[in-house]
């Protein structure tokens, strides 16, 4: 499953307990001058290596279901009412008997089971009614209580049959079997029928056993109106009429999990083509699939990109695992109401329509984004279907896989767009910005219940295990990664699998031991920061690794894990070696003559290096000179920036590093000043209005210049990048107040408004257009922009660009609009799953705003809680965007107050994370305040 980054920066490590700490102002220097670094001797190789890896003990198994059937086959008929919104249901559950039983306890929730028989052995050994079934709503179980105990007689596994009817109901979300609404060609709203199981809701639509590890068989029939289109995994076997309605018999599928059980049906229209991705003929040639994109009848002409894309990367992914696609056809569909980007449903592939319908008016980054994310949930077909983590606590098998896979693939397809360049600035930000934090958790997570499941789609699970597929696999060498990726699929397909199962499998193929050096990553949380000392001896650099922390001070226990860190050491004089830092300390030789160092080769390593301050000015003079590629350049900003705003150094030390990062073109170098800049506006914002000028007038400096020198006009055949950074600097100028940019955006929006056949702009402007018209314009252009995403047809606008419409709308500086933008938001103009992108914009749009939200935000809390779901993952991310950019000790305190008595299951991780991420913010002003004051009162 695909899901704003952070980019925030990070804290700092203490060292173990003898060693000191940053004082509460900071240092003046940088990373070993004038900080004395006492190292005990720490844990030796042994110590961290874990020689046998399992899963967490701390799972709470009363959340799982009794072992004392396991079902092998289910075949299901549904008949859902499309006007009444019920749904009446059986299901025929094959499964074998394990032990005696008087209870079968399986998974309900939203459902009531009418009957339940129960066959043994092809005998009827029990027929209960509805007075006979109970439930529990907080296990989401049903429990069938049998006239009297059955099987276990001869104390083998033993053939039975539950034959279950049961009635249920549409959901009103986007979980479960849901409607979702679109326009017909008519402009009409219609709707189809759409299911989203992942993680646990197979169990909202029909009895089962609800857990990754409990694969079996499936064999849908679905009774729908004729003239939907029905789908589900598996191609149609045959249909059967019944007047106005039909049934849909689908063939029987493999051994899956019930999460990966999908269905899809309405009025619906779609393209195909052919893959050459099926099993081997007698000649080697590899067989046809079938792949077809599904939409609504009036977006059909919006997905050949996207098609023409699945059909590359099945093919290549088929050739990179040497595995044959496993299914026998392959569909996408795009769902206009989906609450992830994309779901992987083995052979039923459920994308949000942003994803799929990528036209020649859609930007550039959106486009990457669809690559990405078909790449994603194709990958997911092999890694989480085929073999799938056995339970929970090992999700980032099939996500940071999958993210890895997403990239690299994008990377293959199109390298001209250095997508891991990227990678570097946003996804592995993210990762290390989540991990610094004391609320963070590790991989390998504990799941404390089933209500916790949903919240580790997070960014460790993802972007920390994509960053140590990536670390590993360029360690171990693609070619043996991907052998022992190849073995483990062939182990385990159709089965389930843990972390150390890969480990063993990587470990064959390379020969190395990949448990004891992955240990540390994965069952730990936190990664290191690598303090490099040089003052001793100009060839020989003394490092020590720590634990890394956002707040600057971990105590002594939160500082006992020794990582193994591969150094990455490159110099002006040499390439990349690969040395491994596997205890406290160690050094490394660099020759005399290098006029630099860095560490952290291509940031292949997920850790920071703190350097002196004599290492950190050559590495300025080097950047200046162009002699680091873009991505080591956007290690030492990324590095410094997390240094700052940690304690680690004084704010000044990177605003006087400026100038350096001046020189360099790469758009992911500007990304992350664009991102310091705006990071000390928003934590420096409320304090003055001579410092809100000063931020601005700064980044103007900067940006102005940039924007002017790459002007309006993409070139033909110009680098993807320079078009991204042109893409970037815009936007920037304008925010940082360049008249000469707002002038020209506000007269390109009219025109564009006034001549919607003849867009004056390229369209990787559009957004940024819309949003500073808004933002600097009257009240005429926030309604205009509003008529835009109400008619986005009328002015062509993709489905980005309609996005980009409403989040524009956000953007007014104006607090009435403010207020009336929020409540149109939960109109049902907006849908649920486009909340976030109102809000988003408008955390950003002006340093009041935030205010205004939360005040919004409390007083329709119920009705957004209403609007999302008590427990949808959407809720989590509108708590985490609404207060995660205040900066004041007092906020972080009145928000966890109000807190104290809702209830917040599905937002239980991600409120403790943003409230530490204020609390940082805050430490960060409050320590150098009087630094930055200072700087620019220099530099005014």
């Amino acid at each position: 499953m695909a899901l704003k980054p952070d980019v925030s920066a990070f804290g700092v490590s203490d060292s173990n307990s003898e060693a000191t700490v940053p004082a509460e102002g900071g240092v003046d220097g940088v990373c070993g001058d004038d900080m004395s670094v006492h190292v005990g001797e720490g844990p030796e190789p042994g110590d961290f290596c874990g020689k046998t890896i399992t899963h967490n003990n701390d799972l709470d198994t009363t959340d799982m279901l009794p072992t004392s059937l396991t079902p092998t086959h289910y075949d299901i008929h549904l008949r859902p009412n499309i006007e009444s919104g019920h749904v009446a249901g059986s299901v025929a559950i094959d499964a074998l008997l394990n032990e005696r039983v008087g209870r079968i306890v399986l998974h309900a929730k939203t459902i009531d089971i009418q009957s339940v028989t129960v066959y043994l052995q092809s005998a009827v050994v029990a027929s209960v009614g509805p007075e006979a079934i109970s439930y529990d709503a907080e296990l989401e179980t049903a429990v069938i209580e049998l006239p009297a105990a059955i099987g276990g007689i001869a104390n083998v596994p033993e053939r039975m049959q539950l034959i279950i009817a049961f009635t249920g109901v549409v959901s009103d979300g986007m979980y479960g079997l849901y409607y979702s609404k679109y326009r017909d060609r008519s402009g009409e709203i219609s709707r189809m029928l759409v299911t989203q199981f992942q993680a646990k809701c197979a169990r909202m639509v029909f009895p089962c056993w609800d857990e990754p590890a409990t694969k079996a068989e499936f064999t849908l029939s679905l009774t729908v109106p004729t003239t939907f289109t029905a789908l589900s995994n598996m191609p149609v076997a045959h249909t059967a009429g019944h007047g106005a309605l039909k049934t849909v018999y689908f063939e029987r599928s493999p051994r899956m999990s019930t999460y990966l059980l999908a269905i899809v049906a309405g009025e619906l229209d779609y393209i195909e083509a052919v893959s050459f991705s099926g099993p081997r003929t007698s000649s080697g040639e590899r067989q046809p699939i079938v792949c077809r994109i599904y939409t609504p009848p009036a977006d059909i002409d919006k997905v050949q990109f996207s098609l023409d894309t699945a059909v590359r990367v099945l093919e290549r992914l088929v050739d990179m695992f040497d595995y044959a696609y496993p299914l026998p056809k392959l569909d996408l569909v795009a769902v206009p109401e989906l609450e992830a980007g994309g779901m992987e449903n083995w052979g039923l592939v459920l994308f949000r329509t942003v994803r799929l319908f990528i036209t020649k008016q859609t930007s550039l980054w959106i486009r990457q984004k669809a690559v990405y994310v078909i790449a994603h949930e194709l990958s997911h077909q092999w890694f989480g279907n085929l073999v799938t983590m056995a339970w929970w606590d090992d999700l980032w098998l099939n996500e940071g896989f999958a993210t890895w896979i997403g990239i690299y693939m994008t990377d293959q397809l199109y390298p001209e767009w250095r997508r891991w360049d990227h990678f570097v600035i946003e996804d592995r930000q993210a990762a290390l910005s989540a991990d610094s934090l004391r609320s963070s958790h590790p991989i390998q997570v504990t799941i404390k219940g089933s209500a916790d499941i949903d919240q580790v789609f997070d960014s460790i699970t993802y972007y920390k295990g994509c960053s140590l597929i990536r670390m590993l696999s360029a360690h171990l060498g693609i070619d043996a990664f991907m052998a022992g990726v190849r073995a483990y699929l062939v182990k385990h397909a159709y089965s389930t699998a843990t972390t150390s199962d890969l480990w063993q499998a990587l470990e064959r193929a390379s020969g190395i031991d990949v448990a004891c050096m992955m240990h540390s990553w994965t069952a730990h949380v936190g990664y290191p920061v690598i303090t490099v000392d040089d003052s001793a001896d100009d060839n020989v650099l003394q490092l020590h690794q720590h634990r890394y922390l956002h707040s600057g001070k971990p105590t002594p226990d939160e500082d006992r894990i020794v990582w193994w860190v591969p150094l990455g050491l490159m110099t002006s004089e040499a390439e990349a070696t690969h040395e491994i830092l596997h205890k406290r300390s160690g050094q490394v030789e660099v020759t005399s003559n290098a006029r630099w160092f860095k560490l952290n080769y291509d940031n292949a390593g997920l850790y920071r290096v703190c350097y002196s301050r004599t290492a950190l000015q050559r590495l300025a003079v080097a950047i200046r000179q162009g002699e680091l590629r873009t991505v080591d350049v956007v290690g030492v900003l990324n590095d410094t920036l997390a240094l700052v705003t940690s304690g680690y150094l004084r704010t000044s030390a990177l605003l006087d590093m400026l100038a350096s990062f001046k020189t360099v073109d790469g758009y992911v170098v500007w990304q992350i000043l664009g991102f310091f800049l705006e990071n000390l506006f928003l934590t420096w914002a409320d304090r003055s209005e001579t410092i809100r000028n000063q931020i601005r007038e700064l980044a103007r400096s900067m940006f102005a210049p940039k924007a002017a020198a790459l002007g309006w006009t993409h070139q033909v055949d110009e680098d993807p990048l320079v078009a991204r950074l042109r893409a970037i600097s815009i936007p920037r100028a304008a925010w940082a107040g360049d008249t000469s940019v707002i002038n020209q955006a506000c007269l390109l929006f009219t025109e564009f408004y006034l001549n919607p056949d003849d867009k004056p702009f390229h369209h990787d402007f559009t957004a940024s257009i819309f949003e500073i018209a808004v933002r600097n314009g009257d009240d005429i252009n926030y309604a205009r922009v509003c008529e835009m995403y109400e008619d986005s047809q009328r002015w062509h606008l993709s489905e980005d660009h309609r996005m980009a419409a409403l989040g524009a709308m956000a953007s007014s500086r104006n607090e009435k609009l403010m207020w009336q933008t929020l409540e149109y938001a939960l109109s049902d103009h907006v849908l649920p799953q486009d909340i976030n992108i109102v809000i988003g914009f408008m955390i950003s749009s002006h340093y009041r705003s935030k205010h205004v939200l939360w005040k919004w935000f409390c007083i329709n809390y119920q009705r957004v809680v209403d609007r999302l779901g008590e427990c949808s993952a959407l809720l989590g991310h509108v708590v985490g965007t609404v207060i995660g950019e205040f900066a004041n000790e007092d906020m972080a305190t009145e928000i966890e107050a109000w807190f104290a008595d809702k209830r917040t299951t599905a937002f239980d991780r991600t409120l403790p994370q943003s409230l530490e991420f204020i609390r940082v913010r805050a430490a960060w002003y409050y320590r150098d305040k009087d630094d930055v004051s200072q700087w620019f009162s220099k530099y005014a």
